[in-house]
């Protein structure tokens, strides 16, 4: 076994990392009020106590670099165009990270994990700069955290949600937003009124998992809960609210996002009503991952009748948008848009498990997508298994995870294959189809040029 009678040679090759093992087999924190141990070396949520009881997870908080890559930008634009191009306004608003939020509550142990809070800032920063210049309505919930009201906490202590006043400070600069945007001043306008409820405990996986380190009893999740009613309608015109003119119903607002937004305890979707004087309905979903609530709306039914004047899509800026291939954003531009025009015809087999379809008599490229409809509110998966004129396969599937809506559409892009591109397709669900499915190529191409 090898040993050093002293610490010295290491300290000066490493002295960060020295100083880490230090902390974590001595437990000796700068702080810890709530007899806490192992808490950096927890397997699943390595994590480190700041100040006055707040927690900052090491692997999402104190990151610096977080997976915003170039592509992921375009991917949004190209999102935001194709709404657009149907009357949608996306606003994409990236939620920071509690470090950059809350850098006061920060313990001295953060910069041994390398975390520097002027780079996490030119880093989250540099992510909006970009999105802006490519066109994509962006907020910048930092900066309107940072707003928060001397001890009004925008995050929770011992949890990585916000509370209800970051929840609504970011509500605020989203609503200023839309008023500045072209397409607020045709909508009606509605006042809402916000009232507090009293004060709540929300749920909290990660205080709860925090607490089995630790002796002393952590912060609960508690925050003043709030409820939002509208008071009267804004603007009518002349001829006022027609309730039974044939006039079509159009939603005002589509709030798409994570659990910070599928939360009743924070009262965010009220607040973005109060805020825009718009009629907001909440699609987000927990537990969905970065795409879950994008994939279900933008596919359904629902969307495709009745699209939003503005989409609001709240996602954490640590969540990689490229984390599955191209193919989630390439659905989602897809659904958006009305590029699914040219039928592919195809052959089903004689167990309808099956259709086939021969691609050699299109012209479909890699910045082409197949779209599949089956009909029917089913279908956790859809595979995409193709042929190469050189008789070579590749096999591509999507899975609807548990908490997804089965919408019954699937969108495939066909990248990832070979350079001359696919011979032919079999298109396959988890159960066999009940009825003939619709295949259509969605493409930027005329149907003469295909």
């Amino acid at each position: 076994m090898l040993r050093y009678k002293s610490l010295e040679p290491l300290k000066r090759l490493v002295p960060a990392a020295v100083s880490l093992i230090a902390l974590s087999t001595t437990g000796a924190y700068a702080e810890n009020n709530f007899d806490c141990f192992g808490l950096a070396t927890d397997r699943d949520l390595p994590t480190v106590e700041g100040k006055d009881g707040v927690f900052f997870r090491i692997k999402t908080d104190l990151r610096l670099n977080h997976p915003f890559s170039d592509q992921s930008i375009e991917h949004i634009a190209e999102l935001s165009r194709a709404l657009a191009e149907n009357g949608t306004t996306l606003i994409f608003v990236p939620i920071p990270t509690k470090s950059v939020t809350m850098p006061d509550y920060l313990p001295p142990e953060a910069a041994l994990y390398g975390f520097d809070l002027d780079i996490a800032i030119a880093v989250h920063d540099d992510i909006l700069d970009r999105l802006n210049a490519a066109g994509v309505a962006t907020v910048d919930a930092r900066e309107a955290m940072l707003e928060t009201e001397d001890g009004d906490l925008p995050f929770f202590r011992s949890d990585f949600h916000w509370s209800a006043s970051g929840a609504r400070e970011t509500a605020r600069a989203i609503g200023d937003l839309i008023q500045k945007l072209p397409a607020y001043a045709d909508l009606d306008q509605t006042e809402f009124e916000t009232t507090p409820l009293g004060v709540d405990i929300a749920f909290s996986g990660m205080r709860r998992q925090l607490q089995e380190n630790c002796l002393k009893t952590l912060p609960e999740a508690e925050t003043m809960t709030y409820e939002t009613h509208a008071v009267e309608t804004l603007d009518l015109g002349e001829g006022g609210l027609d309730l039974f003119g044939d006039e079509e119903i159009t939603t005002q607002v589509a709030l798409l996002g994570t659990s910070f937004s599928d939360n009743e305890v924070n009262n965010f979707d009220g607040f973005l009503a109060e805020y825009s004087n718009l009629e907001v309905v909440n699609y987000a979903l927990t537990g969905g991952n970065q795409f879950g609530a994008m994939t279900s709306y933008l596919t359904s039914t629902e969307f495709q009748e009745t699209r939003p004047r503005f989409l609001v899509w709240e996602n954490p800026v640590y969540t990689n948008l490229a984390q599955y291939g191209d193919q989630p954003m390439r659905e989602l531009i897809a659904a958006a848009g009305q590029t699914c025009t040219v039928p592919l015809e195809g052959q089903m087999d004689e167990d309808n498990q099956v259709i086939s379809i021969d691609l050699t008599s299109y012209d479909l490229g890699p910045d082409d997508t197949i779209f599949l409809d089956i009909h029917r509110l089913a279908g956790t998966s859809a595979n995409f298994l193709f042929h190469s004129n050189d008789g070579l396969k590749r096999n591509k599937t999507i899975e609807r995870g548990e908490r997804l809506s089965r919408t019954g559409r699937f969108y495939m892009p066909l990248s990832g294959l070979w350079a001359d591109g696919a011979a032919s397709v079999d298109i396959s669900t988890s159960g066999p189809f009940s009825t003939q499915p619709s295949v259509f190529a969605c493409t930027t191409q005329s149907k003469e040029e295909i």
